[in-house]
């Protein structure tokens, strides 16, 4: 029986021992914000915003990441690259650093919780 692509997901918000998919999200999400939002000019859409999203992740990046992960788990480089074990209700994320930081940095935005219309 096929598992609901939220069920699948939502298993990676769970794995959080050490190297797990969420230490990763932390880690991530403290390397988009250290090396690029904060770095990104002020004439960049949206900025103020965006910095003080960056702001939050480095003052409590585990937080953050906790706040941030059913978005990200549900991102297009997260699903295609996870499988779940429906025996042990585990979901195994293969996607790259660089798959994942990319992740991130498109929802950025939304995951800061900013009206940002098409």
């Amino acid at each position: 029986m096929a598992v609901e692509i939220s069920v699948r997901q939502m298993g990676l918000t769970r794995d959080t021992l050490p190297g797990g998919f969420m230490e990763r999200v932390q880690v991530l999400l403290v390397k988009v914000a250290a090396q690029s939002i904060l770095l990104e000019p002020e004439t960049t859409a949206y900025h103020q915003g965006r910095a003080m999203y960056a702001q939050r992740v480095m003052a409590n990046p585990q937080q953050c990441a906790t706040l941030a992960g059913p978005g990200i788990v549900m991102g297009i480089n997260v699903t295609s690259t996870t499988t779940y074990d429906e025996v042990t209700k585990t979901s195994v994320c293969t996607a790259t650093d660089p798959q994942l930081e990319s992740q991130i940095f498109t929802l950025w935005n939304a995951l800061g919780g900013l009206d940002t219309p098409s």
